[in-house]
């Protein structure tokens, strides 16, 4: 059981003594990267990470699960969060307003894609007319796609009803991150190749990072953990069956 607090022995000498360092992560399930519910302590590669980090620096952090469109209102208005995670520079633009915020070197290295039924798998775009995607995420590989109409968006709050809704029919593919997608699958006890990516259809390569709109210094200390504890990371990343 993941703990909410990451308990240590001091912090870093640029921070005062006894300070909690906020982080926000997304309200939201996608594991095996995190998962956030409501009553739930937060677990999954990127919270393990963190907690690697915290014990390796010496720090005290307390994880706040938040809804995806109030993160950044925290971090940058608020500023009651120190800390998101993840976090991409290409990520909610708009939400950012033109405000500087420091990242860090990538912690993870993911693909977002279209995942379609497994028969339907090669028929090309002119197969999609509906494509869903979970709420407040952005689908940046359909993007100029989407531009010109004739797709339509739908946003669902999660990804297994996202996964009904191909099913029945209701939506010709969706589109997220495709170890996410099947570890939905096994979630639900359907075959883990019900749904599958179609490499035809729009992807794309994308990274998570730490980010921070007011501790630069401690984007420096992560991105020297990623390369000091590399051995420890990519360790951590293979318990959870990622690449």
């Amino acid at each position: 059981m993941k703990r909410w607090l990451l308990l240590a022995l001091a912090l870093l000498a640029n921070l005062g003594q006894g300070e909690t360092l906020r982080v926000g992560i997304e309200l939201h399930d996608y594991y095996p990267y995190y998962r956030a519910a409501a009553g739930s302590p937060p677990e999954g590669y990127c919270l393990d990470l963190l907690q690697a980090f915290a014990e390796h620096e010496g720090l005290t952090l307390e994880l706040l699960p938040q809804p995806i469109n109030r993160l950044y209102r925290n971090l940058l208005d608020e500023q009651s969060l120190d800390l998101l995670f993840p976090d991409n520079p290409a990520w909610a633009r708009q939400a950012k307003a033109g405000r500087r915020l420091h990242y860090s070197d990538a912690a993870a290295q993911i693909v977002d894609g279209t995942l379609v039924l497994a028969e339907r798998r090669g028929q090309g775009l002119a197969r999609v007319r509906q494509l869903g995607t979970v709420r407040g995420f952005s689908a940046e590989a359909w993007q100029p796609l989407l531009a010109k109409g004739g797709v339509n968006l739908v946003e669902i709050q999660d990804i297994q009803s996202l996964i009904r809704m191909v099913a029945r029919g209701r939506l010709d593919a969706l589109y997220a991150n495709p170890q996410v997608v099947r570890y939905q699958l096994g979630e639900m006890g359907l075959a883990s190749d019900y749904l599958q990516l179609d490499q035809q259809l729009p992807l794309i390569y994308t990274s998570f990072h730490l980010s921070s709109y007011r501790h630069p210094e401690l984007i420096r200390h992560f991105d020297r953990f990623l390369v000091e504890q590399n051995t420890n990371v990519q360790r951590l990343k293979a318990q959870y069956g990622l690449h």
